[in-house]
């Protein structure tokens, strides 16, 4: 049943009814929906005995015909497997889908043969052992790049069988004291990047400016990379990031490409405008507001686009998983406030605090990115709500993000553990929260530039459920993020009250000179 609501979202949904059986159906209003259900306008759906009870799952998906085939789909599914998927128990279903759909006491016999059950070579039935080509007899796989986020990265790596590689060009940067190999190189030259990846079994990134040429052939020759070339050639670019979500009918800001300073006075009528740097944004770098003619000269003399500002009400932020086989796991959606000084993330609140419908068009939009990429890897897909709560998306990262940071101790399965999971070709993990959480970034102090001092920390580590994380940076400048700090809390007031007299309280200032 389809009630035309504005900027529509699809909902395939399952209904648990009285008599422990499954009614799949689809919808664009799933409140109203199962409200329905609930007050018996559908009798022919049921008998007495068969009687909704229940919503125990659904998927928000932005496209008609991608939901009318995924309700479809469902629909033939047997029982085993649509309680695996309400379940959320993703390597159950995965085994159940590779096994013709045999029945729910079949599958507790069959798990035990899991390996002989599953098609040979296929990706799902890849262990470390199976890949492995170091003396270690485990995985072999690189980073490349050695900052905060590959310092994490590494951290997650000690519970898992794998021997860690990292190329960057210091050999002081975080990570490269956590890995069991360190390679100097420049991870945007081809050569580097081929020598050190190919005696590897996979690799990632932490940093989009890599050597994607490099990267493809390597995929070519049977190293596994996450995110796929493919797909950091599209992001990595802001002007094919843009039109590929013009291409894949995506809701984004409008926006031209200019190829100079100069394009720009043809778009005055544009403005006010974001300008990005088609290649080498990162951390608030690459990007200028435009609000008028006189802030032209502001604007980069590259590639780039000219993005329509948005009147935005929230910024959101979504880290989805995606499997060799696309099974993916969603994380909670997260509130993001940025410094508008520096433009980048200075605190955030996990969970966002949206009403139902806003949060389902948000998760369908993620979805829709992530699946059109197609790519295993973890994804932070950024995006905007504006104030008739449309949205859009703003950008997309295929890596672990700085919105996912919290995850560490806030959720289950962390942002960086579900890398590795995947990777390792180990079933997702749960997004779960354990509790709501908000970040605060260490930035450094405007003014400070040289050896890092980090003022506050005794007072900050008094207040319970208060994590810390320096990144080992050994100096420090304005705006660059040298840590973060996390916050656990029941209550949303406690998270943002305790997140504002952390960034009162905690300073990053450089060592005096004598």
């Amino acid at each position: 049943m389809f009630y035309h609501t504005p900027q529509k979202t699809y909902y395939v949904y399952i209904i648990l009814c009285y008599d422990k059986t499954y009614y799949t159906g689809l919808t664009d209003d799933l409140i109203r929906r199962f409200e329905e259900h609930v007050n018996g306008i559908y009798e022919s759906c049921y008998t007495f005995k068969r009687r909704p009870l229940t919503l125990k799952y659904y998927e928000s998906i932005p496209f008609l015909p991608d939901a009318i085939e995924r309700e479809a789909q469902i629909k033939g599914w047997s029982k085993a497997k649509k309680l695996a998927l309400v379940e959320r128990n993703f390597h159950k279903l995965q085994l159940l889908s590779q096994c013709n759909n045999l029945s729910h006491h079949k599958f507790k016999n069959l798990e035990n043969g899991l390996d002989s059950a599953r098609p040979l070579n296929h990706p799902s039935t890849l262990r470390p052992f199976d890949f492995a080509q170091g003396s270690s007899g485990q995985a072999r796989v690189g980073i490349l790049g050695g900052g905060q986020l590959g310092r994490m990265l590494l951290q997650a790596a000690a519970n898992y069988p794998v021997e860690t590689f990292v190329m960057e060009n210091d050999e002081h940067c975080p990570a490269a004291h956590l890995c069991h190999h360190f390679t100097k190189g420049d991870i945007s030259n081809f050569d580097d990047v081929y020598n050190f990846g190919k005696g590897l079994d996979a690799i990632t990134i932490e940093i989009e400016a890599v050597n994607e040429d490099a990267l493809e052939k390597l995929e070519m020759e049977g190293v596994r990379i996450y995110p796929k070339p493919s797909t950091l050639r599209i992001i990595k670019n802001k002007i094919l990031q843009k039109q590929f979500y013009k291409d894949s009918q995506i809701p984004t800001s409008e926006f031209v490409i200019t190829q100079n300073r100069a394009d720009l006075h043809q778009h005055l009528n544009f403005l006010p405008a974001a300008h990005k740097l088609a290649l080498g944004g990162y951390d608030g770098r690459g990007v200028e507001l435009l609000h008028t003619k006189n802030d032209l000269e502001k604007g980069f003399d590259a590639p780039a686009v000219l993005e329509k500002l948005v009147s935005i009400k929230k910024e959101i932020s979504v880290i989805i998983a995606v499997d060799d086989l696309g099974e993916n796991a969603i994380y909670p959606a997260v509130d993001m406030i940025f410094n508008n000084r520096l433009n980048v993330l200075e605190y955030q609140v996990s969970p966002a605090d949206l009403p139902d419908k806003v949060l389902w068009k948000v998760e369908a939009v993620a979805l829709k990115v992530v699946k059109d990429l197609k790519s295993p890897g973890i994804f932070a897909v950024e995006l905007f709500v504006d104030n008739q709560d449309n949205v859009f998306v703003n950008e997309t990262a295929p890596r672990v993000h700085n919105s996912g940071h919290h995850s560490i101790e806030a959720n289950y399965s962390s942002q960086f553990d579900m890398l590795w999971r995947i990777m390792l070709g180990y079933p997702l993990g749960s997004t779960a929260h354990i509790l709501p959480a908000a970040i605060v970034n260490l930035l450094g102090t405007a003014g400070h530039s040289g050896e890092a001092v980090y003022e506050g920390l005794q007072q900050i580590l008094q207040i319970e459920n208060v994590f810390v994380h320096i990144y080992g940076k050994k100096e420090t400048r304005p705006g660059r993020k040298m840590g973060h700090i996390t916050i656990l809390s029941k209550e949303k007031q406690e998270l943002i009250h305790q997140a504002n007299r952390i960034n009162q309280t905690v300073k990053v200032v450089s060592k005096p000179v004598i």
